[in-house]
């Protein structure tokens, strides 16, 4: 799974948005852009390759619902951090006992 438009368009809106990050912190985002494509193309010719019966195309289906979900987990996570102002362990205690880089 790879979007490319919408991964340059971050790229693109990233610096006005972002102006105190040198330019070269994104370089690694920049790079990914050739290197995501191809790694979607082996992913997928693996896939086709080897999982050519219906069980083992419902696992594979399987696995990337479990990367979904995982990345799904991230966001309400960054979310509720960062645009509802509870950071994690907020309903456990009001001690900052996160990750001390996490500024709110």
């Amino acid at each position: 799974m790879f979007a490319p438009q919408i991964h340059q368009s971050r790229l693109d809106s990233w610096p006005q948005h972002y102006p105190w990050i040198d330019p070269t912190g994104y370089e690694y985002f920049r790079t990914r852009l050739g290197q995501a494509r191809r790694d979607v193309e082996h992913g997928l010719a693996i896939t086709l390759q080897h999982y050519t019966t219906y069980e083992g195309q419902q696992r594979m289906l399987e696995i990337l619902q479990f990367k979904l979900d995982i990345l799904w987990s991230m966001l309400d996570a960054m979310s509720m951090a960062y645009e509802l102002n509870r950071p994690p362990y907020h309903s456990v205690t009001d001690q900052k006992v996160w990750h001390k880089g996490i500024t709110l």
